[in-house]
Parts: C-alpha cells; structure tokens; sequence
C-alpha cells in the first residue's frame, strides 16, 4: 500500500473501487436529500402501519404475555388455565392485606435493618417468623413473632435455632 503522501498506482485505486464496491453489495446507499424529499411528499396521507392494525379486545390483550399489568376478561371458570378454585390456603394467606401488613410493620419496628447485620449487611430485605409460619398458625400476625433479615442471613437462619428448642417435638 502507498504511504502518506505518495501517489496511487492504477492497480491500487482498481482495487479500492472494487472493494468499495463490494462493500456496498445489498447494503442501501445513502439517501440524496432530494429522494428523501420526493419519499417524504409521496407519503403524506398514506397510513402506516401502526394507524392500520385492528385494535384488540380486552379477551386478546389478557392472552398476549407481555401484558402481565392488564387484567383479561376471562377469569375464574372461564380462564383456560381454571383447575377448579385449587389456590393453596398458603398463598392465599400471604398475598392478604393482614400479612403484608404484619410485614410492613415488622420492618418498620427493626427500622428497615437485618436485626443480625444492620444496615452492613444485604439489601435484599424478607420478614422472617421466628416460630415458624406453618407450625404456629395462632403467631402468624403476631409482630413479636417476626423480625428482619437479609436474604443471606435468612438462608444461614432458616429453621436451625427453632429446631434446638421445638416445643413440639416432644
């Protein structure tokens, strides 16, 4: 190749042109001002096609997955994916009003801290219930009964020091 400053030979500008050339094999060029221009004129009053699709129904926008927020107006018996009423006692409790509020109250009392780390540790937050949930049904809302952790510490927490002293295990 020539260095700065000195003149191409013929061979040289052939093969520049002709990689130029390929360069642009099905690629678009650029677009003069004056073509943009005449596209720009030929389209004015032509819909596109976002203002030509149909509209959906709310039945459509519930089956599309992305639409997870928007409520679809098949539900209950009428929803495809109905299996009789089978919702777990379990998780109707949790999604209630009273355990997210027992929650937030719980946080608020350990001022939004994990009670073993502080403020240091983790900064994903979880309720925990010192005397488990399923075994103490009485204690679920209980405040006292709660305290929060970090998600690391709640791993490492999990039902060990229940465990040790069970009162119902005897």
């Amino acid at each position: 190749m020539a260095q700065k400053g000195e003149k191409l030979s013929e061979y040289i500008k052939a093969k520049i042109r002709k990689n130029h050339a390929r360069f642009w094999k099905g690629k678009q060029k650029p677009l003069s001002k004056e073509t943009i221009e005449k596209i720009r004129i030929a389209n004015i009053g032509k819909k596109r096609s976002f203002e030509i699709r149909k509209k959906l129904s709310d039945v459509h926008k519930g089956m599309i997955p992305g639409n997870k927020g928007k409520k679809s107006s098949i539900y209950g018996e009428k929803h495809w994916a109905w299996k009789g009423g089978v919702t777990s006692r379990n998780s109707m409790i949790r999604e209630s009003l009273e355990y997210k509020l027992w929650r937030k109250s719980v946080f608020e009392r350990d001022n939004y801290h994990c009670i073993f780390g502080g403020k240091k540790h983790g900064s994903k937050l979880e309720a925990d219930h010192i005397k488990p949930f399923s075994l103490f049904p009485e204690l679920r809302f209980a405040i006292d009964n709660g305290r929060t952790l970090c998600k690391e510490c709640h791993k490492k927490v999990g039902w060990s020091l229940f465990r040790e002293n069970n009162p119902r295990k005897k």
